[in-house]
């Protein structure tokens, strides 16, 4: 029995394929590449660093730089520091004779939004409405940020400097809201005390209430016959709700709050 010639196989849909028996013998090409030590490959800034120095070596030879021991820099401390910025939260010189203000900052570049969400919709005023009137407050982040619930939306203030960081859909911001945190009551979420004044004592009445905002530069505008808002020439943009009628009567408590949480000025006697 004679046996008929071995035909290279052809694979289906490869027409010319080489088989396996033609490929026999041949070096493989992988094999022949060689690989690429990228450990010996200096980084861009020694590059950079390199190519500077071999230029201003062209230029100047004498002043080309030659390596050798580097000197200690020496820092000598100011006796008299200048004065702090205006705008400055904490300073520090003892004998800052500037009261403690901590108005709230709402810069809307620097406010974190959900993907989706515009600020086109949240308005400058909802977020200080927010701030001053809020429904639930509660402190995460160790104490570092204060989150304000009215509504639909929850705005996440940091503590440090009163900054606006985040407005937040309030579905959003309760389901993430830890287990464990320091839920407080709007009314109490003011900031701290200032020590340095004698008395803690809050307006009395409503006529009291005037009294004290009128002798700290504020003005009380009614915009119907029960609603108004409380501004400050000084703080444009900032507001807190006002009640011509108020139906609590810890309405001045709230009121004195309010303006000390949104402008950082205690009227408290």
């Amino acid at each position: 029995m004679t046996s008929r010639p071995r035909q290279p196989r052809q694979h289906p849909g490869s027409p010319g394929a080489p088989s396996p028996a033609q490929l026999a013998g041949r070096r493989r090409q992988a094999a022949e590449v060689r690989p690429v030590d990228y450990t010996q490959i200096p980084s861009r800034e020694a590059q950079q660093r390199a190519r500077e120095q071999l230029e201003a070596g062209e230029q100047n030879p004498s002043a080309a730089p030659k390596p050798g021991p580097r000197k200690p820099q020496r820092f000598e401390l100011v006796p008299n520091p200048s004065a702090a910025p205006d705008d400055a939260v904490v300073t520090l010189n003892p004998s800052d004779p500037r009261p403690y203000t901590r108005p709230l900052r709402v810069i809307e570049r620097e406010i974190r939004l959900l993907s989706g969400t515009s600020l086109a919709v949240i308005t400058h005023d909802t977020v200080v409405m927010t701030v001053a009137d809020p429904e639930e407050v509660w402190t995460a982040d160790n104490g570092a940020s204060d989150h304000f619930l009215r509504g639909q939306w929850t705005v996440q203030v940091r503590r440090a400097d009163n900054h606006v960081i985040a407005v937040l859909p309030s579905r959003y911001a309760l389901s993430v809201r830890p287990d464990e945190f320091e839920a407080e009551a709007p009314i109490d979420v003011s900031g701290p005390s200032n020590r340095r004044k004698k008395g803690t004592r809050h307006p009395a009445d409503l006529r009291e209430l005037r009294l004290r905002l009128k002798a700290h530069g504020f003005r009380v505008s009614t915009s119907g016959p029960t609603h108004g808002k409380v501004t400050h020439p000084d703080f444009p943009g900032l507001f807190t709700p006002w009640a011509s009628t108020p139906s609590d009567r810890r309405h001045p408590q709230m009121v004195t709050a309010q303006v000390k949480r949104v402008f950082g000025i205690d009227i408290r006697g």
